[in-house]
């Protein structure tokens, strides 16, 4: 198990130091959140197939519009459910910049209420609703330009010190 309390950057390996350094932001509201890192699926602008998605924080929690493209298809016309899933476990990513810890997906249950359809704006909102020691617990939602919740997500994060992603920074820049 690794130290949930040890928060420091590691300057052996710059590319993780400068991901590690970017989840200890704490933006003011509404302030545009840092990607997670450029090769991000999610957020990452230097990753050709992702899906660039941008978030600020509003209140407790974080808010982003997101429109799925040709690359999310899935059936004609409609955004691929493993797309959306993904969308969503980025929006939590952001939101642990709120809560200020370090964490990974445990697990991540998602309902597909409508279609969630391409080349259409969404507004995502995601919040952290409980914390038990190292358990978070976080909903969102994804809703259409009229408000209809479209899908929802819950989310358990489990807190993890840097030594977590910096034990495998090695192997992670050998398949770079």
């Amino acid at each position: 198990m690794h130290d949930a309390q040890d928060t420091r950057p590691t300057s052996s390996n710059p590319y993780m130091s400068d991901w590690l350094s970017s989840m200890q932001t704490t933006a003011h509201d509404s302030a545009l959140l840092p990607p997670h890192h450029g090769d991000c699926l999610g957020c990452g602008p230097a990753n050709q197939h992702g899906h660039h998605l941008r978030a600020r924080r509003h209140g407790d929690g974080v808010v982003a519009a997101h429109v799925f493209d040709g690359r999310h298809v899935g059936a004609p016309g409609i955004a691929h459910g493993g797309a959306v899933a993904t969308v969503l476990d980025d929006l939590f990513g952001f939101a642990l910049y709120v809560v200020g810890e370090l964490a990974v997906t445990r697990k991540l249950e998602v309902e597909y209420l409508a279609p969630v359809l391409l080349q259409t704006e969404y507004t995502l909102h995601a919040e952290m609703l409980s914390r038990n020691g190292r358990k978070l617990r976080l909903r969102a939602r994804v809703e259409d330009q009229n408000g209809q919740v479209v899908a929802t997500a819950d989310a358990l994060f489990i807190v993890v010190g840097p030594a977590h992603f910096t034990s495998r920074a090695p192997v992670i820049q050998a398949r770079r």
